[in-house]
């Protein structure tokens, strides 16, 4: 009896046992199906009407293009200066850009060297720079890139707003009737003018900054062995000319010296001659009174002489 007793005690707390897992299953389930409803819930509601052509259609928002003015400096040795300049003036011209400025200059040497600044698109700005480096040899090469988003991005909003000053002003102009309300608003129009003007035209030169690549090339011709005819004439002909331009500086000096002197040798010249005569006639006269006494005193020292 001792034994039935024992197990019926161990069958009701088995029981009891799997009667509280069953229950602690059960609450476990109960809280996660709210959170699952929704999903599926989600998953079953239909989709707007039109709402995969309206995402097809919306693009995703961009990052608006950075504004960059990019140049690039390079210094070649080429044997002929003026077939790299012509050769790059046709590379400028063939990518559809321009030439901005050119220089030369002349060595002793018999050499030449200058600057030329082009300007081309963008997208062809490698091509040109490898077609450059491939005129000569690259002694040296630089790059800048400067970033003016910043700045143009507050141009292109002052210029907007300048631009409704000048709408609003206009109204004003339009309404004004006494002659001093008329010419205080046209004073300020014309000023709020003179800015979008000021502010149009930078614009423009940034969007031509960034929207080409500028390449200033300097040019220095390589030194040949034997110097040219014109090297040896040109010396010549500099010394002729500036012997010449000496000459010409030597007579003007001499002809100025002449006019001034002229003048005082005709007042002095006379005066210096009559005073020359006076003194030779007085000097003269004295040597004639000098060799008469001599004269006399020897012809007494005659008559005393025994």
């Amino acid at each position: 009896m001792y034994r039935n007793h024992h197990t019926l005690r161990r069958t009701a707390i088995t029981v009891a046992l799997l009667i509280a897992v069953f229950c602690l299953i059960s609450c476990k389930k109960k809280e996660e199906a709210p959170a699952s409803a929704p999903v599926g819930l989600e998953r079953a509601a239909p989709a707007p009407e039109g709402g995969a052509d309206l995402l097809k259609r919306e693009p995703a928002p961009q990052e608006k293009k950075r504004k960059v003015i990019l140049n690039y400096s390079l210094n070649l040795e080429v044997k002929e200066f003026a077939v790299a300049l012509e050769a790059l003036t046709k590379l400028a011209e063939s990518s559809g850009g321009y030439v901005f400025n050119t220089s030369r200059n002349n060595n002793d040497k018999n050499t030449s060297w200058g600057e030329v600044g082009i300007r081309v698109p963008t997208n062809k700005a490698g091509t040109v720079l490898t077609s450059i480096r491939g005129l000569g040899r690259v002694e040296s090469e630089n790059s800048t890139a400067e970033d003016i988003t910043e700045g143009y991005v507050d141009l292109e909003a002052r210029l907007k707003n300048t631009r409704l000053s000048e709408a609003r002003l206009s109204d004003l102009y339009r309404q004004a009737g006494k002659l001093s309300d008329v010419l205080a608003v046209e004073k300020e129009l014309t000023r709020v003018r003179g800015d979008i003007e000021a502010f149009e035209a930078k614009k423009k030169n940034w969007d031509i900054l960034t929207e080409m690549v500028t390449i200033e090339v300097r040019l220095n011709e390589t030194s040949s062995g034997f110097p040219s005819l014109n090297r040896i004439w040109t010396p010549i002909k500099t010394a002729f000319g500036d012997a010449m331009v000496g000459f010409a500086d030597s007579l003007h000096g001499l002809i100025i010296f002449l006019g001034a002197i002229i003048p005082w040798l005709a007042l002095f010249v006379p005066l210096a001659y009559i005073y020359v005569r006076k003194r030779r006639k007085k000097q003269q006269g004295k040597s004639l009174t000098t060799t008469k006494d001599k004269s006399q005193n020897g012809e007494n020292g005659a008559k005393h002489l025994p």
